[in-house]
């Protein structure tokens, strides 16, 4: 018998940090969420820049901060060149979703624990099969990372899902010596690029990025065989793996090309995540952008349940978000790939060198006022913003004040005491706001 949830429940499918973060929100706002999620069934690490620790921190979430592994400086062998780039915490996943999920519960969000075998939208509901359960919800969030299966089943047609060249990540783990320390490195060679983590407690892992269009990966069975001429293409390797012994001969296979799939959302679901946005792995901000999606998601959900005369509104909102960070992430990895030139002819690096195909990035964005999707009060809002170089998508306040009002009082001849009492705060608010103004150059 189907499990009649109370009215305005929303059930996220899916226990990582998109999911975690949209359901902290939705409880917030006075919603009623329920997260159906599963362990992770195969050990998985990753590094993690950071900002996200800032988001855990400021949003409450002490468990998972406690998860983080150490910060270490990841060494990069790039272009010929060794050097010490960037910091990142090591990040066991199993660790750091159990905290995300127990951080969560603290916070009223209804936990369980299973399998998704079937998702169908009735009359009026949508009905989640988990096990031998069945659950009522009438809005549903797809989090279940790049294996999300809602916005490619709701897809209208081909240009609805884009992906980068093909790519692969392919995963081994090791023991090493207790005494050898935490450290991460990332490293290219002709066939792709490797990362490699110790975790300073015996356990060591490396990862390696490799083209995985159709027929270029072997069989399961031949994936140990694979792996193995792949370290041999790989300098790095033999220090990295010195005194290091392999657990097993299992090689774990995943995805890990850019992707973006359409649509993001309707009337009663959204897809969040990696399931409607996945960054290259090479750029290291996978969790910061699963956490902004997280949160940019609630507003959006608030909006569709409670403000449904607003739909396309939100719905815009979200898209332009995702259109946004996948055009620029796109970029961003299309540089780094073009740094590395010593194999401008390997199918791997010449692939990625030049995609997204395309002109050069758009000029800078001339400054001008116009109306977009802003998040005012839990709710997607149209508002007045100001659009800019180092702002295309619009900014409307600054510490709480409105930019395109507080620039119309300015060229009235209003001073910063007038204008915060026009707003209603405090001197030191409207000063910051006019400040961001004034050094752009859009005052007067």
């Amino acid at each position: 018998m189907p499990m009649r949830l109370p009215s305005g429940k929303i059930v996220i499918m899916g226990g990582g940090p998109a999911g975690v973060f949209c359901a902290c929100g939705l409880v917030e706002l006075g919603l009623k969420a329920v997260i159906i999620t599963r362990p992770r069934p195969f050990p998985a690490w990753e590094g993690m820049s950071e900002r996200p620790l800032n988001s855990l921190r400021h949003f409450g979430f002490p468990q998972t901060v406690a998860s983080l592994g150490p910060l270490v400086a990841r060494k990069s062998h790039w272009n010929g060149n060794a050097q010490i780039q960037n910091r990142e915490y090591i990040l066991n996943r199993q660790t750091f979703d159990r905290a995300l999920l127990r951080d969560a519960k603290a916070k009223g969000v209804h936990i369980i624990e299973g399998r998704i075998e079937k998702v169908v939208r009735g009359a009026e509901k949508w009905h989640i099969s988990y096990g031998p359960q069945t659950l009522t919800a009438d809005f549903l969030v797809e989090a279940r990372g790049r294996e999300s299966r809602l916005g490619r089943a709701r897809m209208a047609g081909d240009d609805d899902h884009v992906t980068a060249p093909a790519t692969s990540a392919l995963l081994k783990s090791y023991h090493v010596p207790f005494g050898h320390s935490a450290m991460t490195s990332v490293a290219a060679f002709p066939a792709g690029w490797a990362w490699y983590m110790r975790d300073g407690q015996g356990t060591a892992i490396l990862q390696i990025f490799v083209s995985s269009e159709k027929g270029e990966l072997p069989s399961k069975e031949g994936l140990d065989q694979y792996f193995s001429r792949l370290t041999d293409q790989l300098p790095e390797a033999e220090v990295w793996l010195r005194d290091a012994q392999a657990h097993d001969n299992k090689v774990s296979v995943r995805t890990a090309a850019a992707m973006k799939t359409l649509p993001v959302g309707g009337d009663d679901f959204l897809v969040v995540g990696d399931g409607s946005l996945a960054l290259d792995p090479l750029s290291g901000n996978g969790i910061f952008y699963a956490i902004g999606s997280g949160l940019s998601a609630v507003p959006v959900i608030n909006t569709l349940m409670r403000r449904p005369e607003d739909k396309e509104l939100a719905l815009q909102f979200y898209r332009e978000r995702i259109d946004f960070a996948f055009e620029g992430g796109c970029l961003m990895g299309k540089e780094f790939y073009a740094s590395e030139q010593r194999w401008p002819e390997e199918a791997f690096w010449k692939r990625r060198s030049i995609w997204p195909p395309g002109e050069e990035p758009p000029p800078p964005q001339t400054t001008k006022t116009c109306k977009r999707p802003v998040v005012r009060d839990g709710y997607i809002e149209l508002e007045d913003v100001i659009v800019c170089a180092d702002h295309p998508r619009g900014v409307w306040q600054v510490d709480g004040v409105p930019l395109v009002k507080l620039l119309d009082l300015i060229r009235g001849g209003s001073n910063d005491d007038d204008n915060a009492t026009e707003f209603g705060v405090d001197k030191a608010q409207v000063t910051s706001a006019r400040k961001w103004l004034t050094v752009r150059n859009i005052t007067g």
